[in-house]
């Protein structure tokens, strides 16, 4: 079930990369499947690091905390890596409630140093 749940997100992971694509460094790359979210709303997330190095996490200060949040924690969350295989990654997280307006960047690590990012807008009301 694992499996089907992973190939029928492949092509959302596709769709997201012509909507929202990172800058990110050679051979890495951070998608997210909305740019525009609300509180509460979950956002899906695909990440790709170079082999040799790995998936540190994916946060932002506008994802709910879960707990392993690493330096999110207190002021934001990473993301929950569902399917993970060597340098890649396919997961999930929610948007904090408390959350106000604003853009709010979503950063992917990998090994020990920033890959990528790409930026959420939390529209007004």
């Amino acid at each position: 079930m694992k499996i089907l749940r992973f190939a029928l997100g492949a092509p959302v992971a596709v769709l997201a990369c012509l909507l929202t694509a990172s800058p990110a460094t050679a051979d890495a790359t951070l998608l997210v499947d909305k740019s525009i979210v609300s509180p509460g709303e979950v956002v899906h997330v695909t990440a790709k690091c170079p082999y040799a190095e790995g998936i540190s996490h994916v946060g932002s200060p506008a994802f709910a905390a879960t707990g392993a949040d690493g330096p999110y924690a207190g002021n934001g969350g990473v993301a929950v890596l569902t399917a993970r295989s060597g340098g890649f990654g396919i997961g999930r997280a929610e948007i904090r409630a408390d959350i106000a307006p604003g853009v709010y960047p979503v950063v992917l690590r990998c090994g020990g140093g920033n890959a990528g990012t790409v930026e959420l807008t939390i529209p007004p009301g």
